[in-house]
């Protein structure tokens, strides 16, 4: 019986025991697994938050992108339809300038009496009839009277002495020809901008003066065939006033110049882009000004800002809705996954769906960012993989290819001095007289802070260090000051090195020579070229 009652109570008492342990255990477990879903859920919630935030955050950094662009944009047409006004408008007064040239010519040897004014009647009545822009051509004698014209009424006793070009032109000796103000004609009642030089007698005194007047109408039926908005215009400025402006308002003819800051860069520029406010209409614009290359006359021509931007508002506040709703579209699903958790699968499979859709969109933001933002080069990224595809081209077809590495002098110094901003402003001016000295199928790159490179396919070692001296001295004809600088001027030093691939060279070994080029032209006293041996 002992044997029997003991095997027993060895088999019961294991029972007993097991039967606790698994209590514990399932306890354990159970707080565990609470724990383990505590840190889930507070994991998701971060998570959900994240991805809200970065969505939020990718939309206004692809806004400002696209602001950016649309800025440029901007800029662009109204530069070039600045370029186009100022032209018709130079082209006008030179043809102007070259009627009252050939007047005087003729007065002046011939000097003014009856059969030479006798003969220029028929000239000048024929130059008004065939050019539109020419509302009337004057000749006034030393008191101002009208010697002969292309009017078709009789001059009387109509004198001009008290016109402004008239006492100019009497108290100043200048042969060159002077664009006056807007005035309204005596004649016809218009409104024409005077064009006139003075004549003089055999001894070279005051003798009179050649007037040619452009209708002002006829200017702005000019400026009324390009189109610039409802809030747009287009004016052209003399040297202290307003000449003709669209909109056309008689109280601006003649409006002087105002000492505001948009002023002030007029004068400092010859052209530009800028933003401001219009002392005429209190309008704010996007303001693009050229001034003609043989006559102290500026064109601008400006786009209300409010329009011009106008679609790029309702796309950005558009895109901004989609972002929200999305936003908040995660949100509920996060909250759904969060009182979902206890179905794992359910829960892993958003997960993945997520980081699915990030990695997706990352891939996508990296193919678009192959440009540097602050310079408009090709980013480093861009460059390594255009490296590779022409140092591969290159061993195929066993010609030779050149890699040029630059570096602006003196950087860290110039920052220090002039502060980022500057220093910022400096690169970009850099790389645009970089980017210049190349052809189309060459490609010049940020390599890095203030280092750049180009990448010369087809190039060989000579071919790259006449490229390199015209980058180099494309950066000094910018004459930028660097005060810390022993030039004077920012320089840059370049490395060059060139090589026929073999199959057993790397384009990184070329990349590596190139810079111990440049460090040596560096070491040998800067703004210099090197060619690696």
């Amino acid at each position: 019986m002992r044997k029997a009652f003991c095997p027993m109570l060895r088999e019961k008492t294991p029972d007993t025991t097991f039967g606790s342990w698994t209590s514990d255990d399932a306890a354990s477990l159970t707080r565990e697994s609470d724990r383990q879903r505590s840190r889930v859920i507070y994991g998701t919630t971060l998570f959900v938050m994240f991805v809200c935030v970065a969505l939020l955050v990718m939309n206004g950094w692809l806004i400002m992108r696209a602001r950016a662009a649309e800025d440029e944009q901007i800029a662009r047409a109204n530069t070039n339809l600045a370029r186009a006004v100022s032209q018709q408008v130079e082209s006008t007064v030179a043809l102007a300038e070259h009627i009252i040239s050939g007047l005087v010519f003729e007065i002046e040897r011939a000097d003014i009496v009856p059969e030479t004014l006798e003969r220029l009647q028929p000239v000048l009545v024929n130059h008004v009839s065939e050019i539109q822009a020419i509302k009337g051509i004057f000749v006034y004698d030393e008191q101002g009277r009208w010697l002969v014209h292309s009017e078709a009424i009789a001059a009387g006793s109509r004198n001009n002495s008290d016109r402004e070009y008239f006492v100019y032109h009497q108290t100043n000796p200048s042969a060159r020809a002077l664009i006056g103000g807007p005035i309204i004609s005596r004649s016809s009642g218009e409104w024409v901008i005077p064009v006139s030089r003075r004549i003089n007698d055999p001894n070279g005194r005051f003798a009179g003066v050649v007037l040619v007047t452009l209708s002002v109408k006829d200017l702005l039926s000019v400026l009324e065939r390009f189109q610039i908005g409802r809030q747009g215009s287009i004016a052209v400025f003399g040297t202290d006033q307003l000449l003709v402006r669209r909109p056309f308002r008689e109280a601006d003819m003649g409006r002087r110049n105002t000492d505001s800051p948009l002023q002030r860069r007029f004068q400092s520029s010859r052209s530009g882009t800028i933003e401001g406010r219009s002392a005429i209409d209190g309008v704010t614009r996007i303001i693009s000004f050229e001034s003609l290359l043989n006559y102290p006359l500026r064109v601008t021509v400006a786009v209300g800002k409010y329009e011009a931007l106008k679609e790029w508002k309702f796309a950005s506040i558009y895109q901004t809705i989609w972002v929200v709703l999305l936003c908040l579209l995660v949100s509920v699903s996060g909250r759904y996954l969060i009182r979902s958790m206890r179905r794992r699968l359910v829960a892993e499979s958003h997960l993945r769906s997520a980081r699915d859709a990030l990695a997706e969109a990352n891939e996508r933001l990296e193919h678009l960012a192959q440009e540097d933002g602050l310079t408009g080069l090709a980013n480093r990224r861009y460059f390594d993989s255009r490296l590779l595809l022409a140092f591969a081209q290159a061993q195929a077809s066993q010609t030779a290819l050149a890699v040029v590495m630059v570096d602006v002098d003196e950087f860290k110094k110039y920052n220090d001095l002039y502060g980022h901003l500057e220093g910022d402003e400096c690169l970009r001016r850099v790389a645009h007289a970089l980017r210049a000295t190349v052809r189309r199928s060459e490609l010049v790159a940020r390599y890095g802070g203030e280092e750049m490179v180009l990448l010369l396919p087809a190039t060989d070692a000579e071919g790259a260090l006449e490229v390199a001296q015209r980058a180099r001295l494309a950066v000094i004809d910018l004459q930028i000051p660097h005060a810390a600088s022993a030039l004077g001027q920012v320089s840059v030093s370049l490395g060059v090195a060139a090589e026929i691939p073999s199959l057993c060279s790397t384009p990184f070994e070329l990349l590596k020579a190139a810079d111990e080029a440049l460090y040596r032209a560096k070491q040998e006293g800067r703004n210099t070229s090197r060619v690696h041996d």
